[in-house]
Formats: structure tokens, sequence, C-alpha cells
């Protein structure tokens, strides 16, 4: 397996890794989408994170099958961020436009109500760094689950990330990913909720 750096060229591969690694999560916002629209609006949505500052660990075979990511945010890119997204700023109109030509009414309802509902349903034991960086998405495809993949994503993620705090989600129900992150010496610092359940929201500190 090789791991490397991700790029926009990639979010396409991320998006299929996704849709195999969650299917319970895209049937519960897209469960009426065909599969190639479905694909096309994740990878806008992937290709956006990636243009806006986040970051992309990725695994794949000797053949270039991607089949685990791990996509961050460090908390002292903010200086970069504005350059980049001048930078970017064509590409992140394209994607914007097939977004809004790819998504349902009601599916963006349902995402906006969902955000709502996490945001207004936190509640944190402890107060967090002004800045903090944060996995946003980790995932390993189906078949290649044990091998220790997401431990190796997330340990080479938290030495690039080690001057700062992370944050993440995780379900209290996913027990192996919880006890990743706990092994990482993440804490619980919170919860929260979202249309789909709760969650334990955790930190690690610098």
């Amino acid at each position: 397996m090789v791991f490397r750096y991700g790029s926009v060229s990639d979010a396409r591969q991320i998006a299929e890794t996704y849709c195999e690694a969650f299917p319970e999560s895209v049937c519960f916002f897209f469960k009426h989408k065909q599969r190639e629209k479905l694909l096309s609006l994740l990878t806008s949505s992937f290709s956006l994170l990636l243009l806006t500052g986040s970051r992309a660990l990725l695994v794949q075979d000797r053949d270039g099958k991607l089949f685990g990511y791990c996509i961050y945010t460090s908390a002292t890119s903010d200086n970069s961020r504005s350059r980049q997204l001048i930078q970017n700023c064509r590409e992140i109109f394209k994607h914007c436009i097939n977004l809004i030509r790819s998504i349902r009414f009601t599916e963006i309802y349902k995402l906006i109500h969902n955000g709502i509902t996490m945001r207004c349903s936190t509640c944190l034991d402890q107060n967090l760094p002004r800045k903090c960086g944060r996995i946003n998405s980790i995932a390993v495809s189906p078949q290649y689950r044990g091998l220790g993949i997401g431990t190796k994503l997330l340990a080479e993620v938290l030495a690039e990330l080690s001057n700062q705090a992370v944050c993440l989600n995780v379900r209290p129900d996913n027990l192996p990913a919880k006890h990743l992150y706990q092994k990482a010496g993440f804490e619980q610092c919170g919860t929260t909720k979202d249309l789909q359940g709760s969650w334990l929201m955790m930190i690690r500190g610098n």
C-alpha cells in the first residue's frame, strides 16, 4: 500500500470511498439519488473542501486504487487560506455551480436541518482552544478494515498537527473508531447530535 497526499484530482475516488465506508449516511441524505449524480455531488463537495484549506492523506494500492483517506484541517493554515481562496476562485465557483445543479431542494433542507441540529445540540464539558485542528473525515473501505490502515492514517496526520490541539467527532456506538481515538490520546470534551443520532466530541491536546 502507498500513502500520499491528495489533491482535487483525487476527489472522485475519495467520494467513492466515502460511499463504501458510510452507506447509512449516504442512504439517509440521498436515498433516491442516482449513483452518478451522487458521485458528482460528493466529488464537488470534497473538491471544495480541498480548495478551501482542508488537506487529504490517502492510501492506495499499487494500481492506484484508493481505499482509505483522512481529510483534516490545520489550525495554523489561516494565513495561507485567504491566498488559496483567491488562487482557486474559478475552481471553487465551478464546483459550487455543480453542487447547485446536482442537489435537490429536499436534500438541501435535510442537510441544513442537520447542521442546525448539531449546532444547537452541542454541549461542551470544557472550553476548547480558540484555534484547533480538525479531523473532518476518516474512512477505510470495508474490505480493507482490520489491517491497521486507519491507525496509520491517523498517526501520520497527528504527527503533522503535533503543535496544535485537534478535535473530531465520533459516534458513541462506533467502538473501533472510539478506541482508536482514545489510544491516540483523544479525550471526550462534549456531546452533540444530528438527525441520525448522537456524537461524542473529542479533543487531543498539543
